[in-house]
């Protein structure tokens, strides 16, 4: 028979791997407008499967999911965050397919991809780690930085400088557009990463989720 404190031991490692699963959950969506502001949900925040919005009668919310690429406009009900889409009860909710990068871009972009690769080999063998379907990315930073250095490296391009406030830069309202097909390196300190700007990519007007750039 258990004891009482072998009980108790179980109960709270148990306890501890659900904390830790929970601190540890990857987001799965993306707040790409919301029509009033709120202390729970703000512009541009992560959402994780599970969490739970109230919209109240009039409130507008859209989200853009990471790896479905389904863009949604829910107005009023309860809506519960999915893997790939939301669950909505009391609610209206509008549709939309988008382009971005939530999984395999071949069947996205064509021979576009099949084309870069000889690309990716002239540039130091370099591999993309991320497809925009936006000339002007929104970086989402995993940590604080004052500057943001974008460098094109298959051409010749100005080397753009952009100024970090926080951890969401905009660089539509920073006025930065990059070139359609363009590779990019863009550093933050001791922090680098490869991109390419889908040669499909859309000018203004993308959402937040085509454009969106972790790092």
């Amino acid at each position: 028979m258990r004891t009482k404190s072998a009980f108790w031991s179980a109960t709270l490692g148990i306890a501890g791997l659900v904390l830790a699963g929970a601190a540890n959950a990857e987001p799965s969506a993306l707040v790409e407008d919301i029509s009033s502001d709120r202390d729970d949900v703000q512009l541009f925040d992560y959402l994780e499967a599970g969490q739970v919005i109230e919209l109240s009668a009039g409130e507008t919310i859209v989200i853009g999911y990471l790896l479905s690429c389904v863009q949604e406009t829910i107005t009023g009900g309860k809506v519960t965050i999915g893997e790939d889409e939301s669950v909505v009860v009391g609610g209206k909710r509008e549709i939309a397919d988008v382009d971005c990068d939530g999984g395999p871009v071949v069947a996205q972009v064509g021979a576009e991809q099949e084309a870069g690769a000889a690309t990716f080999r002239n540039v130091d063998d370099a591999e993309a780690q991320r497809l925009l379907f936006g000339l002007s990315p929104l970086v989402r930073l995993s940590a604080p930085a004052s500057e943001l250095v974008v460098q094109r490296i298959d051409e010749s391009e100005d080397v753009r400088r952009i100024t970090a406030t926080g951890l969401v830069v905009d660089m539509e309202k920073s006025g930065v557009v990059l070139s359609r097909g363009g590779m990019y390196r863009i550093k933050a300190g001791d922090r680098e990463m490869v991109f390419k700007i889908s040669r499909l990519a859309e000018e203004q007007g993308a959402p937040p989720v085509a454009r969106l750039l972790p790092f």
